[in-house]
C-alpha cells in the first residue's frame, strides 16, 4: 500500500481521528470518512487536522463518498478523494508521468529553446540561487542541459550555459521523503517546508515510449484488482447481528361484577353472587398537640455613641436620626441633632472635636445589645476619613419575649392529624383477621369510614395561652367479608379466552382484582378486573426480511415494537444492514416464562 489509509466510524472526534493519524508509522496517510462523520461537520476540523499532519510531517488526504465532504476538505487545502482506489492510483499517476516525459523527449516533442533566449526551469525556492550566481560570476549547470559553449551571446566570460534546455514540468513522486501534497491530476502543489518539488528528467537513455507499455498495463490491472477487491469488501464483508428480546404486552382487562349479597348462604356462579358479611369496626384515637401561636413582647436597645471630628478647618453637624451601625449590620439612630467641633491643630498633631449623643435600635430585640466599640459605621454621606463614631459602652435594653397561645392552625393541623391516625387506626383493624369468619377474606376496597367526631368543640381551643392541648377523635365503619375463590377462578379461565392463536401466555401473570363494593342494602356489588400478559410468537426469519438493506437506525425503528432491539454490524463504521441474507443473524430472546394458552371454557 503506498500509503498509510484509516478507516474512520460515523461517531469518531476530531481528537481520535488526529491521535491515529499521528501514531500511522506511514508518511502518507489517508482518512477514510464514512457518510455522516462527525470530523467533516465543520472545515475547522480539516484545518486542524491539516496543521497537526504537517507538524507531525505527515502528507495526509482525505477520501470521502460524500461529496460535501470532500468539498469542505478541500477548502481547508487537502487532497480529496472519492474512493481509496483513486487514492491508491494517485501514487500510479506520479510514477507514470516521468516515463512520459522521457518518451516525448526521446522522440523530439520536448520544447528546446537557444542558449540566448532560453532559461532553466525554476521553482520559487530556486529563484534566489539563480539570482546569486549571475551577481557572482559562477557557470550554473542544469542537471539535463546540453554542453556548454565558451562564451554567450553577451560577451560574459567565465560563464557557461545550456545550448538548449528542456522544460520539464515539476512532477511529485514518493520516491523524495520530502514530496508536497498533489491535486487530483497528480501535479505537485505548493513546495514543501523542507524544499522545492522533485523534478524527474524527461529525457535519458532507456526512457522510450514501446518499454512504458508494459508498465502501464501493470499498473492499471493492479488498480483494478484493489478497485475490485474494494467492492468485493465492502458488499460481501460486512454483517449485522440482531438480537430481539421480547417485551410482554398486556392483554385487555376483562371486568366482570360479582354481587356479594349478605342474605345468600351459598356462591351462585351462574347469577355470579357470593355470600357476604357486614362487619361494623368502631376506631378511636388521641393523641397530645404543642401550641405553635406566640404572643411577642419586645424591646429595642439603648446607648451611646461618641463622634470624633478629625478636621481641624470646620465643624461637623450630625442630624438627628442617623443611622449609624455595627460592621455586623444592627443599625442605631441618633436620638437628636448634635454639632460636632472641628479638630485642633498644636504642632504636627490634631486633637479631634468630640460629643456624644444617644441612639436607639432600629429593629427590637436582644440582638441590638452589642459590646463597646462596635458601632463604628458613620452616617450615610459622611467622610468616613473625618468623622469617627464609637460606643464607649455597650448598648443594652433590648429584649424578645413569647408566650404560648393556641392558634387556628394548631387546632387544624391536630385535626388532619387525628384524621390520618383515625385512618392508620382503621386500615390496623380491617388486617386483623379475627373480624373475618374462617376462610373469608377481608375486601378492604369495602371499607367505609363514618364521619369522624372531637371529643371537645375544636373551636374552645383557640386563643388560650397554654403550651398544649388533648384531642381526641372517633368514628365508625364497616367492611365486606367475601370468600373470593368463585369470583377469581371465574375470571381468570375468562381471561385465559382473550389470549390470541399467535401468542403466549406469560406464566404467573393473570391478577385478578376486587374493585370497591357498592351497597345497596344488604346487598353488595363488587366489581373484578382480570389482568394478564402475552407474548408474541415472532419467527426470525420474517423479522430479518424487515431489515435487510436498511440504515441501522431505521432497522431498529422497524423491530422496536416486536421488544428490545440490538443491532451489531461489523465493521463498526458500517451504516446500514447487508442485503445478503447469509450476512444477517437474527435471533429471539424471551425475557419471561410462557405457557400454553388454555382451552376456553364456561364456569360452572
Amino acid at each position: 500500500m503506498a500509503g498509510g489509509i484509516i478507516y474512520l466510524d460515523i461517531d469518531d472526534e476530531i481528537t481520535s481521528a488526529a491521535a491515529r493519524v499521528r501514531s500511522s508509522d506511514a508518511r502518507r496517510v489517508a482518512l477514510v470518512l464514512p457518510y455522516g462523520s462527525r470530523v467533516a461537520t465543520s472545515r475547522i476540523n480539516f484545518r486542524l487536522l491539516s496543521r497537526d499532519a504537517l507538524i507531525n510531517e505527515k502528507q495526509l488526504a482525505v477520501v470521502a463518498g460524500d461529496p460535501a465532504t470532500r468539498a469542505l476538505a478541500a477548502s481547508a487545502g487537502l487532497p480529496v478523494f472519492a474512493s481509496v482506489a483513486e487514492y491508491e492510483s494517485s501514487f500510479v499517476r506520479l510514477e507514470v508521468e516521468p516515463e512520459e516525459a522521457a518518451a516525448a523527449s526521446a522522440a523530439g516533442a520536448t520544447d528546446v529553446e537557444p542558449a540566448s533566449t532560453v532559461k532553466p526551469a525554476e521553482t520559487p525556492a530556486s529563484k534566489p540561487a539563480t539570482r546569486a550566481a549571475k551577481a557572482t560570476g559562477v557557470a550554473r549547470r542544469d542537471a539535463n542541459a546540453a554542453p556548454a559553449g565558451p562564451v554567450d551571446a553577451a560577451g560574459l566570460r567565465g560563464e557557461t550555459v545550456p545550448t538548449a534546455v528542456p522544460r520539464p514540468r515539476p512532477i511529485a513522486t514518493d520516491r523524495s521523503p520530502e514530496a508536497p501534497p498533489w491535486d487530483a491530476e497528480g501535479r505537485a502543489g505548493p513546495a514543501s517546508p523542507t524544499g522545492p518539488p522533485t523534478s524527474a528528467p524527461l529525457s535519458g537513455p532507456g526512457r522510450r515510449g514501446g518499454s512504458r507499455l508494459p508498465l502501464v498495463v501493470a499498473l492499471a490491472v493492479l488498480a483494478l484488482i484493489v478497485l475490485v477487491g474494494g467492492v468485493g469488501a465492502y458488499v460481501l464483508l460486512p454483517s449485522a447481528t440482531i438480537v430481539v428480546t421480547q417485551r410482554p404486552e398486556a392483554l385487555p382487562p376483562l371486568e366482570l361484577t360479582v354481587t356479594a349479597d349478605p342474605a345468600a348462604t351459598e356462591p351462585d356462579a351462574a347469577s355470579l353472587v357470593v355470600p357476604a358479611v357486614q362487619v361494623p369496626l368502631d376506631v378511636a384515637v388521641t393523641d397530645t398537640f404543642q401550641a405553635t401561636g406566640k404572643r411577642v413582647e419586645e424591646t429595642k436597645a439603648t446607648g451611646q455613641v461618641r463622634f470624633s471630628n478629625l478636621d481641624f478647618l470646620r465643624t461637623n453637624t450630625v442630624a438627628g436620626g442617623s443611622i449609624v451601625s455595627t460592621n455586623a449590620g444592627v443599625r442605631f439612630r441618633t436620638n437628636a441633632t448634635v454639632t460636632v467641633p472641628r479638630a485642633d491643630l498644636v504642632g504636627l498633631t490634631v486633637f479631634p472635636g468630640r460629643i456624644s449623643v444617644g441612639v436607639t435600635a432600629v429593629d427590637p430585640g436582644v440582638a441590638a445589645n452589642v459590646e463597646p466599640n462596635t458601632i463604628v459605621i458613620v452616617p450615610k454621606g459622611e467622610d468616613p476619613q473625618a468623622l469617627k463614631v464609637v460606643n464607649p459602652d455597650a448598648t443594652t435594653g433590648g429584649k424578645h419575649d413569647e408566650f404560648p397561645k393556641v392558634a387556628q392552625a394548631d387546632v387544624d393541623a391536630a385535626l388532619r392529624k387525628l384524621s390520618s391516625a383515625l385512618d392508620a387506626a382503621f386500615q390496623s383493624r380491617l388486617a386483623d383477621p379475627s373480624i373475618a369468619a374462617p376462610g373469608a377474606t377481608v375486601f378492604r376496597e369495602t371499607a367505609v369510614l363514618g364521619d369522624s367526631t372531637p371529643n371537645v368543640d375544636p373551636a374552645t381551643l383557640v386563643g388560650q395561652e397554654i403550651a398544649a392541648f388533648e384531642l381526641t377523635l372517633s368514628a365508625t365503619g364497616t367492611v365486606i367479608t367475601v370468600d373470593p375463590s368463585p369470583i377469581s377462578s371465574i375470571a381468570e379461565q375468562k381471561l385465559r379466552a382473550t389470549v390470541a392463536a399467535d401468542r403466549q401466555l406469560v406464566a404467573g401473570s393473570i391478577k385478578v382484582s376486587v374493585g370497591a363494593a357498592t351497597v345497596s342494602g344488604q346487598v353488595v356489588s363488587f366489581p373484578a378486573t382480570a389482568t394478564g400478559q402475552q407474548i408474541a410468537v415472532l419467527d426470525p426469519n420474517a423479522l430479518k426480511r424487515l431489515v435487510l438493506g436498511k440504515s441501522l437506525a431505521d432497522a431498529r425503528a422497524s423491530l422496536a415494537s416486536y421488544g428490545d432491539v440490538t443491532v451489531t454490524a461489523w465493521p463498526d463504521w458500517v451504516g446500514s444492514i447487508p442485503t445478503i441474507d447469509s450476512r444477517v443473524s437474527v435471533s429471539i430472546q424471551g425475557s419471561v416464562p410462557v405457557e400454553t394458552p388454555a382451552p376456553s371454557s364456561s364456569p360452572s
